[in-house]
């Protein structure tokens, strides 16, 4: 199952992740190479292969940033300073992003990747403190259930303030 539109790292990533899974396989390379397409690099195509778990998320992403400066490079450097500035880790930050996405897909939603930065940004606020001990992937579950995602309304709009 090789597909020499990708680099090879990302191939090789590509076939650590799915192993023979087929389907699999051909879901992440379709998200993979629309991404690549909006204009991603190989470091961010890397890094959001490891950092989710389902390949609609990257699609989703694609979507997302679509009409936001710097496309996907973009998000996930505005990505890493807010990871800089909170108790989480990259890794949380993806995990919660995939919830949201997840949350609005089964709503029938969609929304910018800025505004999911924003509520993602406005969770970690909330649920940073030392005393928790709650992930960020489950302040935000918590979050979505007992209030919902409104879009840009919260703490912050993510990328653009």
């Amino acid at each position: 199952m090789s597909n020499p539109a990708l680099p090879e790292a990302l191939r090789n990533a590509l076939a650590a992740k799915c192993g023979s899974i087929v389907s699999q396989t051909l879901l992440w390379q379709r998200s993979l190479e629309s991404a690549r397409a909006s204009g991603a690099s190989e470091a961010s195509l890397l890094l959001l292969l490891d950092g989710f778990n389902s390949s609609r998320t990257v699609d989703a992403l694609v979507v997302g940033v679509s009409d936001e400066a710097g496309g996907i490079d973009g998000f996930l450097d505005q990505l890493k300073e807010l990871v800089d500035e909170s108790a989480f880790d990259l890794r949380a930050w993806l995990s919660a992003f995939e919830s949201v996405e997840s949350h609005l897909a089964t709503k029938g939603r969609w929304a910018t990747a800025s505004s999911i930065l924003g509520y993602l940004q406005c969770s970690a606020e909330f649920g940073g403190s030392s005393e928790n001990r709650q992930s960020l992937p489950e302040i935000v579950d918590g979050m979505l259930e007992q209030y919902g995602f409104e879009g840009q309304e919260g703490c912050g709009t993510g990328l653009s303030g």
